[in-house]
């Protein structure tokens, strides 16, 4: 046998293995990643609908995807889901995000946590009234003192 043959046969195995490897990540990632089956831009709401492929929806507003900020409506209707669902293309503005990504990081950045601040800001319940009542009598919210001020004192 030739070495040009042995070369060529280790390198089939290689590949079949890799690719075995491969197709076995990917099924699991199918099961267990969430997956688009249908995206679309709503202009109204300026939010990016994405209806995943275990039966949920998510409206994400656009304010909250940082390499969305930009970009017009026109460009942000045009999006695509990429192949099996995980990812999301924007040809326009030559972008490319994944679904699980996406997700990830925008239930753990700053801008979620602020946007569920405000959301629960909004909010009122009796004990968010007896605290603010209780506090009004002891004067009202306590002053910030800067950190020159409590040194001079």
């Amino acid at each position: 046998m030739r070495k040009s043959e042995l070369a060529s046969g280790w390198i089939e195995k290689e590949l079949r293995t890799n690719f075995a490897r491969a197709s076995r990540a990917g099924r699991r990632a199918a099961r267990t990643e969430p997956r688009a089956a249908f995206a679309a831009y709503r202009t109204q709401e300026r939010a990016l609908r994405i209806e995943l492929t275990n039966g949920a929806t998510i409206t994400l507003p656009v304010k909250l995807i940082s390499s969305l900020k930009g970009a017009r409506p026109k460009d942000l209707r045009a999006v695509e889901v990429l192949g099996r669902g995980g990812g999301l293309h924007w040809q326009s503005l030559d972008l490319d995000l994944s679904v699980p990504g996406l997700l990830s990081s925008l239930f753990s950045g700053p801008e979620w946590l602020a946007e569920l601040g405000r959301i629960g800001g909004r909010n009122s319940s009796a004990a968010k009234a007896a605290a603010a009542r209780k506090n009004g009598r002891k004067g009202g919210r306590p002053l910030i003192r800067s950190r020159k001020d409590s040194v001079e004192s």
